[in-house]
C-alpha cells in the first residue's frame, strides 16, 4: 500500500486552485482594465471643458 504524500497533495491542490482562479478572474481583470481606461478618457474630457461660473444674486428672492 502506498503511503500518503501530503506535500504532493498540497502542490496538486494549490495548482488546481490557481488554475480555477486564473480562469475565473482573468475576465474580471480585463473588464477592470477597460473601465479604468474609459474612466481616464472621461476624466481627460472633463478637464478640457471650460468651467462657467454664474454669480448668485444677493437680493431677496421674488
Amino acid at each position: 500500500m502506498k503511503s500518503f504524500d501530503g506535500e504532493a497533495f498540497g502542490k496538486e491542490v494549490v495548482a488546481v486552485v490557481k488554475d480555477y482562479l486564473e480562469r475565473n478572474l482573468s475576465p474580471l481583470a480585463a473588464r477592470i482594465e477597460q473601465l479604468e481606461a474609459r474612466l481616464q478618457l472621461l476624466e481627460g474630457q472633463a478637464k478640457s471643458r471650460p468651467v462657467i461660473r454664474v454669480a448668485a444674486r444677493s437680493g431677496p428672492a421674488t
